[in-house]
């Protein structure tokens, strides 16, 4: 087997690593594959490394490679968005769009990703793993984990292809995120793959390396078995929580009349209230009005405000919904605001902090506008929207002592960031109110509702995803889907969900994991330098 791998041209045994750990990306159901998609990278990586000097140019090449083809396979959706005629281009102006950012952020993010790579060159030629070449997988885990980590840094980097996706669909395997995070979860199955791709091209240390792969799998299991079936709820309490789900794809939402979008909320917030629902949430951006604006209501003219305020009263349940609103420096904010039952209302409760670029605004305007004009013109709400002012939770009830609920609005969820700092805010449960309908019915719904799913296990808070076309469900604090409605469906997914104020070990220490992994990975070249410097010294010239 060996010799028939060796015939393998080594750059496409990567290439094809790249594609496969994307498909278990994209389609998690495959996710048991994600722990041996990478065999074939780590073939191709240990056989250069046996064969001598992994030079840097090399391994930089070897990196994009594998990243171009992991990202072009993680960000296929954007060609789901053809044509956007709804943003007012025409075709061709279309096929341009998606072709930069389809291609365009594949390239962004696997021109640094690829630095990995040069790491691996990097550390290949240090002494300590000449002494114990054992460590490489180890080394390569790490820099897997960092790099992902360090694409939450700014708006380039965009956390969407994260390899722990591919776990979210096996909650047995996932829930270790709960004391180190989901950047463990990546550095697991980094790991294993390494480990299994060494022990086939290793033959002296095959079974210890086998044994080893199989030992991290088995613990990690072990742990998820039993963590899986311990409550982590302190408290008995509940609440029915209903999530609306009134189908309105922004490509018609925005072109529909607010009385319109409205009249299917209310209809279906009555009925999610009559079976019970003490919260009902509305998705992201339900309307593109301010709760202050008015309209016209069965011959009223009403703001929206007042008239969910209403609506609130008359069901009987505490009402959220997404709406536009407008701050003291006459900013436009993504916000959800609530209303309660006795007429309390707090109108942007919480405003979205990480917005998407290029969709809710543009990143560095003025060069982008200058080099690229057609990238400036994008943004359907035709302005910028601005961050909001900071992570806060909100009671669910007017009274006190309510659970109090934690908001990441669509993209905030796929930064651990958010979830982090309402858990430390002191959210008992998650709601995460999206506005997917632009992915269509594309696997980007299914990649951002797993994201959900992480957040839920990292946090122990039970998470109500609600979107415009989907993906609307209810997500156990183990990150179980215990219910959910199919998209492209008018309707609403109740549960009960139980607040708890119990936090989780990652909740406490953030990402100490992944800084632990950058430490191992620069302690290694520090040390190699200590010892060249000291070699140098102890060297002496010879007399002539």
């Amino acid at each position: 087997m060996i010799d028939f791998v060796d015939k393998i041209p080594k750059r496409l045994l990567i290439a094809v690593s790249g594609l496969l750990l994307g498909l278990t990306v994209i389609y998690a159901r495959l996710g048991i594959l994600a722990y041996i998609a990478l065999i074939p990278l780590g073939i191709a990586l240990f056989g250069k490394l046996n064969s001598g000097e992994y030079k840097k140019r090399a391994a930089y090449l070897d990196g994009f490679i594998f990243y171009m083809g992991f990202d072009l396979v993680c960000f296929h959706w954007f060609i789901y968005f053809y044509p956007l005629e709804f943003a007012g281009f025409n075709y061709a102006e279309s096929v341009l769009i998606i072709a930069l950012a389809w291609v365009g952020l594949s390239l962004l993010q696997s021109v640094f990703s690829a630095l990995v790579f040069v790491f691996i060159s990097v550390l290949s030629r240090t002494v300590i793993y000449k002494r114990s070449p054992v460590l490489m997988p180890f080394f390569v885990a790490a820099l897997f984990t960092a790099n992902e980590w360090t694409q939450t840094f700014t708006w380039a980097g965009v956390p969407w292809g994260r390899i722990a996706i591919s776990q979210t669909e096996m909650p047995i395997l996932m829930q270790s995120a709960s004391l180190f995070g989901s950047y463990f979860l990546t550095f697991i199955v980094v790991l294993i793959n390494m480990l299994l791709a060494y022990a086939i091209v290793n033959i002296e240390k095959r079974r210890f390396l086998a044994l080893s792969a199989l030992g991290i799998f088995a613990a990690n299991a072990l742990f998820g078995t039993v963590a899986y079936f311990v409550p982590a709820s302190d408290e008995e309490r509940s609440i029915t929580v209903a999530a609306v789900q009134g189908n309105f794809p922004s490509q018609t939402n925005y072109g529909a009349t607010a009385v319109e979008v409205y009249k299917t909320y209310e209809k279906l917030t009555i009925e999610a209230a009559e079976a019970g629902a003490d919260v009902i949430i509305w998705p992201e951006g339900t309307f593109s009005i301010e709760p202050d604006r008015y309209f016209i209501y069965d011959g009223k003219l009403l703001t929206l405000g007042e008239r969910v305020s209403s609506l609130a009263g008359e069901s009987g349940a505490t009402v959220i919904i997404g709406s536009y609103t407008i701050n003291s420096e006459n900013q436009l904010l993504n916000s959800m605001s609530v209303y309660y039952e006795n007429g309390e209302r707090i109108e942007g409760a919480y405003s979205k902090m990480k917005r998407v670029p290029f969709g809710e605004y543009v990143p560095m305007r003025d060069l982008i506008t200058t080099l690229l004009p057609i990238l400036g013109e994008i943004n359907v709400l035709g302005t910028d929207v601005y961050r909001g002012d900071g992570y806060k939770t909100y009671p669910a009830f007017a009274e006190e002592g309510s659970a109090q609920i934690g908001t990441l609005i669509c993209f905030d969820s796929i930064y651990e960031e958010t979830a982090l700092s309402m858990a430390r805010e002191g959210a008992e449960m998650l709601i995460v109110p999206s506005n997917d309908s632009w992915f269509y019915d594309s696997r980007a719904l299914n990649m951002h509702h797993s994201q959900n799913i992480l957040r839920a296990v990292e946090t122990g808070k039970y998470t109500v995803n609600c979107g415009n076309t989907g993906m609307t469900s209810i997500v156990s604090d183990k990150g179980e889907v215990l219910v959910q409605i199919p998209i492209f469906e008018d309707g609403y997914a109740i549960g009960t969900v139980s607040p708890s104020s119990v936090r989780t070990l990652y909740s406490y220490i953030g990402n100490l994991f992944v800084y632990l992994c950058v430490a191992f990975v620069i302690a290694s070249i520090i040390i190699e330098g200590v010892i060249r410097l000291k070699n140098k010294k102890n060297y002496k010239k010879p007399l002539l």
